[in-house]
């Protein structure tokens, strides 16, 4: 259980007050997150549902199948119980671009 009072205490110590608000909107995020009734794993082709619902399921998502996503260019996204495993080359494109850019 999360101790609101010593989180409180804390910030007004550390004059951090002002990220009570973002603090507040990211714990309900993770709370709609952990509710989600069911788990998603989206591929890139349909070939590849097979590895992709068999990886998930060793990270604790369960998915009743796998649905393609055309903006994925390869491998597959999973999502379920507030949790995202991304192992597409999407995700691993965008990681580069953005290395570079902030190079």
């Amino acid at each position: 259980m999360i101790d609101f009072a010593a989180i409180h205490a804390h910030l007004k110590r550390t004059g951090r007050l002002k990220l009570l608000p973002q603090i507040l909107r990211e714990l309900k995020v993770r709370e709609a997150r952990s509710k989600t009734v069911g788990a998603i794993v989206e591929v890139a082709h349909a070939g590849e549902s097979a590895h992709a619902l068999a990886e998930a399921a060793k990270h604790g998502i369960t998915a009743e199948h796998a649905r393609v996503n055309a903006s994925l260019i390869k491998g597959f996204r999973a999502r379920g119980g507030g949790v995202l495993l991304d192992r597409s080359a999407k995700h691993a494109l965008i990681d580069i671009y953005q290395n570079i850019v902030a190079s």
